[in-house]
């Protein structure tokens, strides 16, 4: 005979089931069952439980940063660099969703004074290490939680906690200044001596100078690791990707436009073919690189095929004319030959051009990056731009217009002269921009400053070129790119000289509808990646029928502001003064907030 149950057993296992149903009916899983069985029923789809999954996926809680990760790796330089991971609680497992290198930063250009550049890769070493230590500590802290896909609340946070670790790190060293200087006068009492009373006599006047050059700008000072915001903000983006299920560069036109577009375009390559400059051979100073576009009515698959072609011609060229080292190529995988005019590299470029059957400034273009502000001669207040042949402000006006009008297939030049040089620089774009681009790239401070000046009618330009390195976030970027597309600005998405094989700039270019980008030459491993995802996500978006096609080059006039009109001109105001009221000046239209 069979034993009857406690009934205090039974009437436990009662109340389990109690709290079983109301846990299940607060969670909606008897109602859920239901719809998607009904469902499931009906359409009768191939692989059932991978049906089930992805129906109950779409009610599994928002996933979430739990960690951080960082290490040091190398760059396409040997140097040092930052590879980041992001991890994610995915439907109750942590899950890698993103692992992204960080582009090299460099400051001082190649041809910079050595102790200039040992103590640049000193600092580097301090940046990579601190950044490391920001990354699976305070950040990897602040960020536990938070939803990848948000990408500008993320960026702010991260901000943030690098602005809070810069006011406290400057409050020490403030600190540390006070008691030193304490320190320096108990022990040193002030005395004029006699040098101080030598400098004091009216005889030692110096020289007013003839002429005002306004210096470079000093290096920004950063807070060690803070180029940790960049590598983060680079992988949560790649992260959220991922965690969408849609590619890289749909996600970042969503954060762009806020909606996927249902077209995108390509943007159009600016390939270096020769690097020179006053660290390479020959006396030519005044172009840094000769690069070359493809018109854009041409695919891309076609024009990477002709960049290959014409950089193989001249390469090989080169090599039967002056043995085979010439072809070796530079970090930026560009041929390296000794120029002593820029004439020699733009005849080589359009002969190459031409001898593959196509029409210089038809089929293909030449953009010039100037680079103006390394062979500026401050003492002089003079432009080398050949070894023995310096030019003053005005003549630089009348260099470049006159160099352009015999090359007319050249369509841009990148910082033809510094940006502390306002009125010559609007003077070239005067005589220039209705038929080539004067893009600005040292000309404009980095996306994390820029987004908050103020653009103003004394200094314009046609294009901007925007790099994903140092302390630059994605929703700068972005935001910098919204604000210089409404001035008129077409946007270039440029590589850096220490890379990797990281294709995310790509990805960034594709997304964010970037007129170029800028790659560097068609060798090296880290410059053909690039290239091959662009002919991949061609290829893509033509069978998925989402390829825009690209518009023609456009060109538009920058003249300098009016002149102010004098006082007294107008005659008398309101108030009873001359001239015009300067509170009641209205702001520039391209003014931007």
């Amino acid at each position: 005979m069979a034993s009857v149950k406690n009934p205090r057993d039974a009437r436990e296992m009662y109340e389990l089931k109690q709290k079983a149903m109301m846990y299940y009916n607060e969670n909606g899983v008897p109602q859920k069952m239901e719809e998607i069985l009904n469902d499931m029923f009906r359409d009768d789809p191939e692989d059932v439980y991978g049906h089930l999954a992805n129906y109950f996926e779409t009610f599994a809680k928002t996933p979430t940063i739990t960690k951080l990760q960082a290490r040091e790796i190398l760059d396409s330089k040997g140097q040092g660099t930052i590879q980041t991971e992001v991890y994610c609680m995915v439907k109750n497992h942590e899950q890698l969703l993103a692992t992204s290198a960080l582009a090299t930063y460099n400051f001082h250009p190649e041809g910079a004074k050595l102790e200039d550049k040992e103590e640049e890769e000193r600092e580097r070493q301090t940046f990579v290490k601190a950044a490391i230590a920001h990354i699976t500590g305070a950040l990897g802290v602040a960020l536990k939680g938070a939803d990848p896909t948000k990408q500008r609340e993320v960026d702010e946070i991260l901000f943030e906690i690098i602005e809070k670790l810069r006011r406290e790190e400057e409050e020490r060293k403030f600190r540390e200044r006070e008691h030193g200087d304490a320190d320096d006068v108990s022990q040193h009492p002030t005395e004029e001596t006699e040098s101080t009373k030598k400098s004091k006599s009216p005889k030692a006047k110096a020289k007013a100078p003839t002429v005002v050059i306004i210096p470079d700008e000093p290096k920004e000072p950063c807070l060690p690791g803070s180029n940790a915001l960049c590598a983060v903000s680079q992988a949560v983006c790649q992260a959220a990707a991922t965690l969408t299920h849609i590619p890289l560069y749909q996600h970042i036109a969503k954060l762009r436009y806020d909606e996927v577009p249902s077209k995108f375009r390509l943007p159009l390559p600016l390939v270096t073919i020769f690097q020179s400059g006053k660290v390479f051979p020959g006396k030519l100073n005044c172009v840094k690189e000769f690069m070359i576009v493809p018109k854009p009515e041409m695919s891309l698959k076609e024009s990477i095929k002709h960049i290959s072609n014409i950089y193989s011609s001249i390469a090989k060229q080169m090599t039967l004319k002056s043995g085979v080292t010439m072809k070796n190529v530079n970090e930026l995988g560009a041929l390296c030959p000794q120029f002593d005019r820029p004439e020699q590299g733009l005849d080589m470029l359009q002969e190459a051009i031409t001898g593959q059957g196509l029409t210089p400034g038809e089929d293909f273009h030449i953009v010039l990056n100037c680079a103006a502000q390394e062979y500026f001669d401050l003492e002089k207040g003079k432009y080398e731009v050949m070894g023995g042949s310096q030019k003053t402000f005005d003549d630089m006006v009348e260099f470049w217009p006159e160099l352009l009008g015999r090359y007319p297939s050249i369509i841009g030049i990148i910082d033809p002269i510094r940006k502390q040089e306002q009125d010559p620089w609007m003077n070239i774009c005067d005589r220039v921009t209705e038929r080539c681009l004067v893009i600005g790239e040292a000309a404009y401070h980095r996306p994390g400053l820029l987004k908050d000046e103020d653009l103003t009618e004394e200094f314009k330009s046609s294009g901007i070129v925007l790099k994903l390195d140092h302390m630059n976030q994605i929703s700068d970027i972005l935001t910098c790119a919204k604000k210089m597309e409404d001035a008129n600005n077409q946007v270039i998405i440029s590589a850096n000289l220490g890379d990797s094989c990281d294709t995310f700039i790509v990805d960034l270019a594709v997304g964010m509808n970037a007129r170029f980008i800028k790659i560097g030459g068609p060798c090296r491993g880290e410059r053909v990646s690039k290239i091959n995802r662009l002919l991949q996500l061609e290829d893509h978006l033509t069978q998925t029928g989402k390829l825009a096609e690209r518009e023609p080059h456009m060109f538009t006039k920058i003249s300098p502001p009016p002149l102010p009109e004098e006082e007294g001109v107008e005659g008398e105001g309101e108030n009873g003064g001359t001239g015009v009221d300067k509170s009641e000046k209205s702001e520039s239209p391209s003014r931007k907030k």
